[in-house]
């Protein structure tokens, strides 16, 4: 008898792939959460091979600072 686990409606009879999706979920909500503060902020958000690159003038990166730490 094994064990399932359950996420967001999902049933995982493996730990390891449970982990992949929810590690996902969260590199995915932290992502929407950079994006949305630099749409906000009035900067540009591009993703490159290293991550997200956020272009802008020094009030809007000072605003998209700002943004992030709340």
């Amino acid at each position: 008898m094994g064990i399932l686990f359950k996420y967001k409606g999902r049933s995982f009879s493996s730990a390891r792939s449970m982990m992949q999706v929810v590690q996902r979920d969260i590199a995915d909500g932290i992502e929407r959460n950079i994006r949305n503060a630099a749409i906000s902020a009035g900067a540009k958000t591009k993703k490159t091979a290293q991550g997200l690159e956020i272009s802008g003038s020094s009030t809007q990166l000072d605003r998209f600072r700002r943004r992030l730490e709340k």
